[in-house]
């Protein structure tokens, strides 16, 4: 995607517009190779503050909590420190809430150490602390065992890290931990359970839920997303934004600051969703469920165009991958609908997020790892293909079935079968004699 329509894809274009006021602030400050990256470094913020938001997925049963992955992506130099300050404007109030949870750790770990022996200490404190950078598997298990000690429901961390060499330089063990935790922190209710020996340790059945924000170069992004991770699916709850197209010889980028009504704008959406979040009391709000029925039309409609295009390349990348990119980009979809305070004449902006976010985010995967993907799965490992192979394109407008066979052979593609078959269903092809295994185009 050219620097020139970088705020297009799919053939939708993304407007400042399309905004509630509270994201545009960050759009409007950004130079223009920065709008995308900002605004999804604070809808990844916010995200994280309206931890008590739910909404009903089309495809799903359970309510979602509005949980996304961003990656921020580019060269050593390109910018990727841009991040820092929009989190620490964004995050500022629940860090601060944060650092008097610590204070009141620090105090009971003081007391313990010069308490007597014979002397009985009080129970251990129950805090609630968010924000993470980097964090061993014990102590994220810990803290996310204190949220439902302390309020009975899970709440959601915001993990910012702004080198992810860090997150895999550390522990390895840990690392593989939080590897397999960072696949069900993506979905609530998926509960990560936790048994050791270790008196170290710390066991218990939680629900860890996290919206994070890596920034990271190419090669610290190849160790983190591995074979492995890419197998187990860790690829397909990301979503990836890259700052270093077309930066070769430009000058550093240079963000406009916040005039003081952005800064008002800003501070009052943090303090509507922390509101949201607490009571007076320091007890949870109740939840809240975002009415989104009027767009499930819009998500199935976008997710059929997939299908098809699934059906035509035989792609397993794009298959797998275009179900989640629906779901994030669903997920920030129900968030600014929800800051332009739920109103329906935002709806049709909201619909043209959705349609330009879930393009951006599959387009990012596929070109991320959709050949290494598909290669995983192709039957001749071997074959050397281009990325996303257009088999129902490259077939002839009438085909025989062994031509079709000999063509998936080539391309090293599932068996000639499988495609006839979904390509009927579809009514992508016709067979004029039952008896003759000839084919015909209905959709060219």
């Amino acid at each position: 995607m050219t620097q020139k329509n970088k705020n297009q894809s799919g053939g939708v274009t993304l407007l400042a517009s399309d905004l509630p006021p509270a994201v545009r602030v960050f759009w409007d400050t950004a130079p223009e190779q920065f709008r995308i990256p900002a605004i999804l470094t604070s809808i990844a913020c916010y995200c994280a503050l309206a931890t008590r938001v739910r909404a009903k997925y089309v495809y799903d049963i359970e309510l979602h909590a509005l949980l996304v992955q961003l990656i921020v992506l580019g060269e050593p130099g390109s910018g990727k420190s841009f991040t820092r300050p929009i989190v620490k404007q964004l995050m500022r109030q629940l860090k601060l809430k944060d650092f008097e949870q610590k204070r009141i750790e620090q105090a009971y770990q003081e007391l313990k150490k010069t308490a007597s022996k014979n002397k009985q200490l009080p129970d251990e404190p129950l805090t609630a602390i968010r924000n993470l950078q980097t964090i061993t598997r014990a102590k994220l298990v810990k803290r996310a065992d204190m949220f439902i000690r302390k309020y009975g429901e899970p709440l959601a961390f915001f993990f910012f890290n702004e080198e992810l060499a860090t997150m895999t330089e550390s522990n390895k063990r840990a690392f593989a931990d939080l590897n397999t935790m960072d696949r069900l922190a993506f979905d609530l209710g998926a509960e990560f359970g936790s048994d050791s020996l270790s008196e170290a340790s710390y066991n218990a059945d939680v629900d860890i839920i996290y919206c994070s924000l890596f920034c990271g170069t190419q090669n610290a992004l190849n160790e983190y997303i591995n074979k492995r991770a890419i197998e187990g699916g860790n690829c397909t709850r990301k979503i990836v934004t890259r700052i270093d197209e077309e930066i070769l010889g430009e000058d550093a980028p240079r963000f406009r600051p916040q005039t003081a009504e952005e800064q008002g704008i800003v501070e009052g959406m943090v303090n509507q969703l922390m509101n949201e979040t607490y009571t007076d009391e320091e007890l949870l709000q109740p939840v809240h469920e975002v009415p989104m029925e009027w767009m499930e039309t819009t998500v199935k409609r976008w997710c059929q165009e997939q299908r098809m295009i699934v059906l035509k390349t035989g792609s397993r990348a794009h298959n797998c991958f275009y179900k989640r990119s629906s779901v994030s980009a669903w997920r920030m979809a129900v968030l600014l609908y929800h800051l332009w305070g739920e109103q329906e004449n935002a709806r049709a902006k909201v619909i043209r997020f959705y349609r330009f976010m879930a393009q951006y985010i599959l387009d990012g995967l596929l070109a991320q790892w959709g050949t290494r993907y598909d290669d995983m799965h192709r039957i001749d490992a071997e074959a050397n293909t281009p990325q996303r192979v257009t088999l129902f394109d490259q077939t002839p407008d009438e085909f025989s079935y062994d031509q079709l066979k000999e063509l998936c052979v080539k391309l090293g593609l599932a068996p000639a079968r499988s495609f006839l078959s979904k390509w009927k269903k579809a009514r992508l092809i016709s067979q004029p004699d039952p008896e003759v295994k000839r084919y015909v185009k209905v959709v060219k």
